[in-house]
């Protein structure tokens, strides 16, 4: 059984997520929503966390995967996304696969640690559904708060110094960058 926008939008009414009758965005959200989640939802109950994560200012990103964050250049990186996500108008259809890549590449970040960098800061998490749909879904007041908060963790308390050792007592590795003459 597959969720339909219907249900899915009745179910945010009675969470008080969504005013009635609803607005045109929030249908569109609601589409974008079914794109992004639809296939792991058995019923329209099983989306509450997931639409009171992404209704959320914060989320909590793991203390390993912060600790891979925890250098001057993905915070230059995390910054300067934010800016990218302020200049836009629109956060649907964005050339993001080009354009995030771009971005790193200023700050010698490979595409795919940049793309990881993004999702967590965003999310929180390692996978999900692409960040295409994820920007429309959060909005640009809560990826800008949540970058903000990013990088705050990151340069307050112990700085950009990342730990040495992981918890398997193997030497601990955060994004690194290269620089251009150096990438392959």
């Amino acid at each position: 059984m597959s969720v339909s926008a219907a249900q899915l939008m009745t179910a945010m009414q009675r969470w008080g997520f969504l005013e009635s009758p609803a607005p045109d965005a929030a249908l569109r959200w609601i589409d974008t929503f079914l794109d992004a989640y639809g296939g792991e939802l058995a019923s329209a109950d099983d989306a509450f966390s997931r639409i009171a994560g992404l209704r959320a200012e914060a989320c909590v990103i793991p203390a390993l995967e912060l600790e891979r964050l925890r250098t001057r250049n993905v915070l230059f990186f995390l910054d300067s996304v934010g800016q990218y996500i302020d200049h836009q108008a629109e956060l649907r259809g964005l050339p993001l696969a080009h354009d995030l890549p771009a971005i790193a590449a200023e700050f010698g970040i490979a595409p795919d640690d940049a793309l990881a960098a993004v999702r967590m800061a965003l999310t929180g998490e390692r996978v999900g559904p692409p960040l295409e749909l994820l920007f429309p879904l959060l909005g640009h007041d809560r990826m800008l708060i949540r970058i903000g908060a990013v990088n705050s963790r990151l340069l307050h308390g112990r700085g950009l110094e990342p730990i040495a050792y992981g918890p398997d007592g193997k030497p601990f590795e955060p994004i690194r960058s290269q620089r251009p003459d150096e990438a392959e």
